[in-house]
């Protein structure tokens, strides 16, 4: 009993304890089961009408068009490729989604057959007929059986063994044809909506009545303006209720993405002063040695001394460098200039010879690789003697490994000694034009043929001792503690710029920076600096962030996810508008019931403006200017208006003259240009879709 009356008297206490250990128990629960919905959350880079894009297949996209571009160029994508590319995939991705997610909805596809009939029909898409990959060597028009030739080959490739297959090149083909079928596609679907788009737009003939009526009458006018900057801004006052009451009235007008404001100070990892005068001392040193080295030994004098290796060609005036053109061109073999100073390297060049040859040749290449070296030889030997007779071109589209100059018949363009191998060089440069010749390089070997050259110029062979000035590991060092020094010493954006001023660092802004911008500035590498503002609060300051060749410490100013700018963003806007307002309240005292005679003699601003009509778009000086434009054309001639409240200024007009086009009215040709000042409709309806379809663009949790 006494145990039951102890219950009761601590029942309330007993419930808590309870209640408290539930919650604990089901929050645990949901966080512990509930880690999955956000990881998967994490692993969106957005959505459309909310269906999530996944990373895995937005990444596949990328890899798609990222394989396109290096097939169509053949070359390899910097960091700025890699960024365009992850962008116009995603608006591609949006567009094609929301204008299919649209279009089916009326039952607008593209068929299988119709797809078939646009890769391999009898009229290809622009976009298949087009390519380069696609187009015969001997013709440069397009080859249907060219296309047809990929495909069975990305066919048979999959129903082999993949032995002695080179699977990185067949992968990227496999994206290449994967990127190019979307593509067709989507093209195609988005073309029907926009073909309907537009001729949804229909022109009546009262429109085109209205339009030429407009266009019709022109008017000359003069004009005095006075200049609402006149009226100094401190002589306006304006209550934060008309603030208020402006802000609301345009709010819509304030809707944005995300934003972000930063400030940061850059530390850039440069060279010293006394980094660069320990690498003077060394290439003066170098100088003697340099002068005295003769043609044999110049390569390894060269290689020693210099970061850039020698280069045992020929260079015409267009190959040399601009600080070293004069004195190549200028000067005799054996003589040497400099050291000089540009841009943190130092140079000094000698002149190692001169002749008189071909600037340029255009080469056509046969490259060939068989099973074992032995193999290579034999085939590459059978081409040569097939060369006498059988035409290059022909050897090339049958043989060669690379099929995009074999398209081609082998074409590879034209070349100057400084754009190709010095071996390949050495004989491109002097073999008579036809008469093919072999280079190998382990079991790769290529046939090269000249088919033009160039006429002789004067071409210098030049051996340049090349020593840049790069930061030693103690600058670095120094320049490292700085920015750690100083972002250590700051909490907020009030000691962050009183620190920067004491220690003489510039402190740069950096507004409105959206959540997917690819970096700060334009500084590479810094994207990490736009995603550590958008973790944080206000006023917050960063650790040193290294970026490429730069330190920066950064601080927010201010994070803005909400739907609307605040007032505070906006408040400049609002206010040069309300003054604005009040300013030609003022100055329409100052106009009304003046002629223009009459206000120029008091000083104002008298203009002109010649053949004015309401479909104009500008009002000469004034600019665009929408009250001139709308009033003037209907105003009675020789009448001096009443005040109008103009984009820079309080004005009157009056009409001078008034012109009336003598050309009949043309309906169908009024209609016609209707129809083109309506033809970025396109734009408009996308932009309206990806509201429809709630596009979210996450992406900023991976790039």
């Amino acid at each position: 009993m006494a145990t039951l009356g102890r219950i009761r008297n601590h029942g309330v206490l007993l419930l808590i304890v309870i209640g408290v250990a539930l919650l604990i128990f089901i929050v645990t629960d949901f966080v512990n089961n509930g880690s999955t919905f956000f990881r998967e959350q994490r692993a969106n880079v957005g959505s459309i009408d909310g269906e999530k894009v996944k990373y895995n297949d937005f990444f596949a996209l990328i890899n798609q068009a990222q394989d396109f571009v290096k097939v169509e160029q053949n070359r390899e994508l910097d960091d700025n490729a890699f960024e365009s590319i992850r962008q116009d995939v995603w608006n591609q991705l949006v567009m094609q989604t929301i204008v299919e997610k649209d279009a089916r909805k009326i039952g607008m596809i593209v068929s299988k057959q119709e797809l078939s009939d646009l890769i391999i029909g009898a009229n290809p898409s622009p976009y298949i007929s087009s390519r380069p990959m696609f187009q015969n060597p001997e013709t440069g028009m397009f080859d249907h059986t060219m296309v047809a030739r990929l495909i069975q080959e990305l066919d048979n490739v999959s129903k082999s063994d993949g032995q002695n297959i080179d699977m990185e090149q067949v992968n990227r083909l496999r994206n290449y044809w994967k990127y190019l079928e979307t593509n067709i596609k989507s093209a195609t679907l988005i073309d029907k909506y926009n073909t309907l788009l537009s001729k949804a737009l229909v022109v009546n003939s009262k429109e085109a009545q209205f339009a030429y009526n407009n266009s019709k009458t022109s008017v000359d006018v003069v004009y005095a303006m006075k200049p609402y900057f006149t009226i100094a801004d401190s002589t306006i006052n304006i209550d934060d209720k008309d603030i208020k009451a402006l802000y609301d009235k345009r709010r819509e007008q304030f809707v944005h993405e995300p934003s972000a404001d930063i400030s940061v100070v850059v530390f850039p990892i440069s060279p010293s002063a006394e980094d660069i005068e320990a690498v003077k001392k060394q290439i003066e040193t170098a100088k003697a040695g340099f002068i005295a080295v003769s043609d044999s030994t110049i390569v390894d004098s060269v290689n020693y001394n210099s970061d850039v290796p020698y280069v045992d060609v020929f260079l015409s005036a267009q190959d040399v460098d601009a600080d070293l053109k004069e004195f190549a061109f200028a000067s005799s073999k054996n003589e040497v200039y400099g050291p000089i100073f540009i841009g943190n390297t130092f140079k000094m060049a000698k002149i190692v010879d001169t002749k008189m040859a071909s600037d340029s040749v255009k080469l056509s290449l046969i490259a060939l690789q068989e099973a074992t070296p032995e193999a290579t030889k034999r085939k590459a030997d059978s081409i040569m003697n097939l060369a006498k007779t059988v035409p290059f071109a022909q050897l090339a589209a049958q043989n060669s490994l690379d099929k995009a100059s074999g398209r081609r018949g082998g074409d590879i363009g034209w070349v100057r000694e400084p754009m190709i191998s010095q071996e390949i060089a050495k004989k491109a440069f002097v073999s008579p034009v036809g008469e093919p010749f072999m280079i190998s390089n382990n079991n790769v070997t290529s046939i090269f043929v000249v088919t033009e050259r160039t006429s002789p110029v004067k071409k210098v062979k030049l051996a340049v001792v090349q020593r840049q000035v790069v930061p030693s590991n103690g600058t670095q060092s120094k320049i490292f503690q700085d920015a750690k020094t100083f972002a250590g010493s700051v909490s907020n954006s009030s000691d962050f710029r009183k620190v920067a001023d004491e220690k003489k660092y510039q402190v740069v802004q950096a507004t409105g920076l959206d959540r997917n911008a690819p970096r700060v500035l334009g500084i590479a590498d810094s994207r990490a600096v736009i995603r550590w503002a958008f973790e944080n609060q206000k006023d917050a300051t960063s650790d040193v962030f290294e970026c490429n060749d730069n330190l920066i410490v950064a601080v927010v100013d201010n994070i803005n996810i909400d739907k609307y700018r605040t007032i505070d963003e906006v408040k400049p806007q609002l206010l040069a508008e309300l003054r604005r307002d009040k300013k030609f309240d003022i100055l329409k005292g100052q106009l009304e019931g003046k002629t223009i005679s009459q206000l120029q003699a008091d000083g104002m601003s008298v203009d002109s403006i010649k053949g004015l009509n309401f479909a104009a778009r500008s009002a000469g000086s004034l600019g665009n200017e929408p009250t001139m434009i709308a009033n003037a054309p209907f105003a009675e001639v020789g009448k001096t208006s009443t005040p109008k409240k103009g984009n820079i200024g309080a004005f009157v007009f009056e009409v001078i003259s008034k012109t009336e086009d003598s050309a009949p009215f043309d309906p169908n040709q009024t209609k016609m240009m209707l129809y083109r000042q309506n033809g970025n409709v396109f734009y408009y309806v996308m932009e309206a879709l990806k509201k429809r379809y709630n596009v979210k663009d996450q992406r900023y949790n991976f790039f």
